[in-house]
């Protein structure tokens, strides 16, 4: 009788651990800007200051990946028009789930550093699979988790509840975009757990 007791007490452990453990994401795999709105702003600044400059401006800007798994986002000229975009898989074992965004802010002002969280599905549709984007009603702004009156780096978190209602073939996703005016905003890690 021990043993039977024994053993189920470990079963439940093991069982609770799995459920509280987390999967982790990188910002600097799972982030990036949107290509579309980059482009378009560079050919504006072409067209406004010339190529030279602006080729020179675009390779001293601090957008992109960093070596310890970040992704950095700090644009230069056109803010107000360049987002970036992140997204993870989701898979048919989840459901009810806490998503966790980890990243610096540095220098934030202006307003409007916001991030809309949505989910992308996979949905057959007359015999053909389509892919639809799905709003959350979730979203958050690095201006609002982050102390405005500090400009050195702060490290912040964002916290919600989602629910991928067991769907396989979903990808969460998440667009932002940073002040009008200046500053950076880091991704590091994306957990769901």
């Amino acid at each position: 009788m021990l043993k039977i007791k024994k053993f189920a007490l470990a079963a439940a452990l093991v069982s609770a651990s799995s459920i509280t453990q987390a999967t982790v994401f990188d910002g600097a795999t799972h982030c990036s800007e949107d290509v579309a709105h980059k482009s378009q702003a560079i050919n504006n600044l072409i067209a406004s200051i010339g190529d030279l400059p602006a080729l020179k401006k675009v390779a001293l800007e601090k957008t992109g990946t960093t070596q310890n798994g970040y992704f950095v986002f700090d644009p230069q000229f056109s803010r107000s028009d360049r987002y970036f975009n992140c997204s993870v898989p989701l898979n048919d074992t989840i459901g009810h789930f806490e998503l966790t965004i980890h990243g610096i802010t540095e220098g934030l002002s202006g307003t409007n550093a916001n991030c809309l969280i949505s989910r992308v599905r996979k949905v057959s549709d007359g015999g053909r699979d389509k892919w639809f984007k799905f709003g959350t009603g979730k979203g958050f702004g690095w201006d609002d988790i982050s102390d405005s009156n500090n400009p050195s780096k702060q490290f912040v978190s964002y916290a919600t509840t989602l629910n991928n209602n067991f769907e396989s073939d979903a990808i969460l996703t998440f667009k932002c975009r940073s002040t009008w005016k200046s500053g950076s905003i880091s991704v590091g890690q994306i957990e769901i757990k």
